[in-house]
């Protein structure tokens, strides 16, 4: 079965093959948002085949694509990049000329940004009812498969990432420098079995909760099953800083967690795996971590 992301790719492959026949602008965008980063994952430019690969344009057209997202309207449309306020001062547009913009926000069901589909053009765009329909719906769609890939990468019950994200990071995340940490609940068994499993997950949703509070945004958090957690720190390798955010993420597991009028106390062991220079695969050191955080565990059993 291919990969969720490979089909996005091939998505997006579709949509642009489909719109520079039906809108025939001159460059065609497909964008999408993860986190705090943005990707372009397909483009298109009739005047230059060689563009995608060797055009510098490309990394800065992502101001454009940010601008559609902020926009209150639906569809984004500018006559003359040089002459309008919000994007003259972009970087790109003295690089682009005066050319006319149009983009469209491509969002959740629930409304939240996923990306932007965005067209340059050297002549006017002049879209009739009938082509703004058609770009809502492309838009839409897009949309609806990027909701399906993130539900695919996420844990239902944390909302935090699953092992399925990791594999994806594991393909795609070669050329960064990562800290891993290991994260295993000690005795979480014994609260399933005292109190229930619809009780050990309310405890796990607060145990998220704080965790999400004790690292960065840009941090990766994954559930990595039943009552183990794995964070992926980018370019955090000083054993001071690391083994600070560890002894945080201790502190606040160890505070008292309130449910259902019940105080409950809990641990955590910690495993910590990190690379000073390239070479290491993330997978390793997961691996590692996992074998740091089972050897704290059994030396904590000792009497």
């Amino acid at each position: 079965m291919r990969s969720t992301t490979r089909s996005i790719e091939e998505a997006a492959d579709h949509i642009i093959d489909t719109l520079k026949h039906f809108l025939e602008v001159d460059i065609l965008l497909v964008s999408t948002i993860d986190g705090m980063e943005s990707s372009m994952i397909r483009a298109f430019n009739r005047l230059d085949k060689d563009w995608m690969q060797n055009n510098t344009c490309l990394p800065l057209l992502h101001s454009y694509c940010s601008l559609v997202l902020k926009q209150a309207s639906p569809i984004l449309s500018i006559p003359n990049i040089l002459e309008d306020q919000r994007t003259a001062s972009l970087p790109v547009t003295k690089q682009l000329g005066a050319v006319s913009f149009i983009g469209i926000a491509v969002k959740t069901a629930d409304h939240l940004p996923l990306g932007a589909i965005c067209a340059f053009n050297s002549g006017p765009i002049h879209l009739d009812e009938r082509q703004h329909g058609f770009l809502a719906s492309i838009a839409a769609f897009l949309g609806y498969l990027l909701d399906l890939e993130n539900a695919s990468v996420t844990d239902s019950l944390t909302g935090l990432f699953n092992r399925r994200y990791l594999s994806h990071l594991y393909q795609n995340g070669s050329d960064k420098q990562f800290s891993v940490m290991f994260i295993d609940i000690d005795d979480f068994k014994e609260v399933n079995d005292s109190f229930g499993h619809d009780f050990g997950d309310l405890l796990l949703l607060q145990i998220a909760a704080r965790l999400k509070q004790s690292v960065r945004k840009t941090d990766i958090l994954v559930r990595y099953g039943g009552d183990e957690f794995v964070i992926c720190f980018q370019h955090l390798v000083d054993n001071h800083d690391i083994d600070f955010v560890a002894g945080k993420i201790k502190d606040s597991i160890t505070e008292p967690f309130f449910i259902h009028g019940r105080t409950i106390r809990v641990s955590a062991s910690i495993g910590i795996s990190s690379t000073h220079g390239a070479g290491v695969r993330l997978q390793e050191l997961i691996s590692d971590a996992d074998q740091a955080m089972y050897g704290i565990k059994q030396t904590e059993k000792k009497p």
